[in-house]
């Protein structure tokens, strides 16, 4: 089941919404929606609830406090432990904080590495207008699981969707007001964020108040961290930046190229936008926060008392149906192990009962594994002992080949026999005969006999004594005794 997620920015007289449905892989857009403080009205609830009535009721809420409202300072920690960087970030940032730490609700988020330290930026609300923040959305129906700085969420955002672009990148979120600006270095890192509350003007050619206060901070931004070759690209965000004139008055005053988020490729992360995404950019940067798969570790104030302890529509069938899919796999595996050890067992029982038969046979214990193999072995030498002796239904025995040798070569034929051997019914006759003429008369008896084939003379040569021939004889034995 997919869930709709709300991230709503207030800042001035106007409250800013973005509406996106996220599934178990994706984030996509739905809609963007800004709603406005009406002149008879006292705050902006009102204007929240008409926001909700048209966005619909989402399943989880994100918001933003105004920047304003926020101390925040990059802080250089020696160790990496979440535990040890919760106990001390309050007190690293205690130096720098207008209120105590008892009067304030810390939050912070790791950013970076730098040798052997952890950079984080670490923020602090003062507890009185975290309350107010919270009681004023309470008063339209809505509960925020995040309270977040929306600029730091920018940050975030950009640094995924620079498509490859180094160098560094100052943001300036221009809203109405004040003014966000969050430096990054080359490799998409925050390493600086301030605000200036100063409202840059509606751009009709009038001068505005605010205006040189935030063109002299984004200047001296740009020049503190510029090398000798190259500054930081300016990129704007926010209501203010969304129009033409503003772009160009900024261009002007800076004398750099002015690049908004419309340039950057953010279907990758949020789904196709439209043209209104430099207006929304703070919202649909705190989108990121619950994104599948791009999740972005974003600023949570709502910490200690002020800890959300709502419910958070969908979450829960999503739960049941993970609970549920992770029993199943639970049960398969038990089943499986199951299985497995009965056929282990079983297994092991008839190698016990053939090791047991086999014994008796063997002579000695072997395991049931081994004992088809040792028993075949042992067969096979028995029946070759059996075949010399003639027995197991032998074709013949040492004794009937003798017998028919004897028979197939008479005394006058002139051919001694000094060796004989019988292997697998294949004889070798090693002789002595008065010449090769009596060689060919020994092979020639041994065929007539009938008892013997394949007769093949191998080696017939004088001998040490000159009136006679050596010769080695094989045939094969038919097991027919001629009478």
């Amino acid at each position: 089941m997919a869930q709709r997620i709300l991230a709503i920015e207030i800042a001035g007289d106007a409250v800013r919404g973005a509406l996106a449905e996220r599934s178990w892989n994706s984030l996509v857009m739905l809609e963007v929606v800004e709603e406005r403080r009406g002149p008879d009205e006292a705050d902006l609830a009102p204007a929240l609830a008409r926001l909700l009535d048209e966005a619909g009721k989402p399943d989880l809420v994100l918001s933003a406090l105004p920047g304003e409202l926020v101390v925040k300072r990059m802080l250089a920690l020696p160790f990496k432990d979440q535990r040890r960087l919760t106990q001390t970030v309050p007190f690293a940032l205690e130096e720098h904080l207008p209120v105590g730490v008892d009067e304030s609700v810390v939050a912070f988020t790791r950013v970076g590495q730098e040798d052997d330290k952890t950079l984080v930026m670490a923020a602090m609300v003062r507890k009185e207008d975290l309350r107010g923040h919270l009681e004023l959305l309470a008063r339209a129906g809505i509960n925020p699981t995040t309270v977040t700085l929306s600029a730091l969420a920018l940050a975030a955002l950009l640094a995924r969707v620079r498509n490859g672009h180094g160098g560094a990148h100052l943001l300036v979120d221009l809203d109405q007001g004040s003014t966000s600006m969050v430096l990054l270095d080359g490799t998409g890192m925050p390493r600086a964020i301030r605000t200036v509350v100063a409202e840059l003007g509606p751009g009709n050619g009038a001068p505005a108040s605010g205006a040189s206060a935030i063109l002299g901070a984004v200047r001296q931004t740009l020049l503190a961290h510029s090398s000798d070759h190259t500054q930081p690209e300016l990129v704007l965000t926010g209501p203010m930046a969304a129009t033409p004139d503003v772009r160009r008055r900024m261009a002007e005053a800076l004398a750099v190229p002015v690049h908004t988020l419309d340039e950057f490729d953010c279907a990758a992360l949020l789904g196709p936008l439209s043209a209104r995404a430099t207006r929304f950019a703070g919202c649909l940067a705190m989108l990121l926060g619950a994104a599948p798969g791009a999740r972005v570790e974003l600023l949570n104030f709502r910490q200690d008392e002020f800890a959300f302890r709502g419910r958070t529509g969908s979450l829960r069938p999503w739960r049941t149906s993970f609970m549920l899919a992770g029993a199943a796999a639970a049960a398969i595996a038990l089943y499986a192990g199951l299985k497995v050890s009965s056929n282990l067992r079983r297994l092991s029982q008839v190698n016990r009962e053939i090791a047991a038969i086999a014994a008796p046979a063997l002579g000695h214990r072997i395991s049931g594994a081994d004992a088809k193999t040792e028993l075949a072995a042992q067969v096979a030498t028995m029946e070759k002992q059996l075949r010399v002796m003639g027995g197991a239904g032998a074709s013949a025995s040492p004794l009937d080949t003798l017998l028919a040798l004897s028979r197939a070569l008479p005394p006058h034929l002139g051919a001694e026999i000094v060796d004989f051997t019988l292997d697998e019914g294949t004889i070798k006759l090693d002789g002595m005969a008065d010449s090769f003429a009596t060689v060919d008369r020994v092979k020639k008896a041994l065929d007539l006999s009938g008892y013997f084939r394949d007769i093949q003379v191998t080696h017939a040569t004088a001998g040490s004594d000159p009136s006679k021939v050596e010769f080695l004889l094989t045939a094969t034995v038919r097991g027919e005794v001629m009478e």
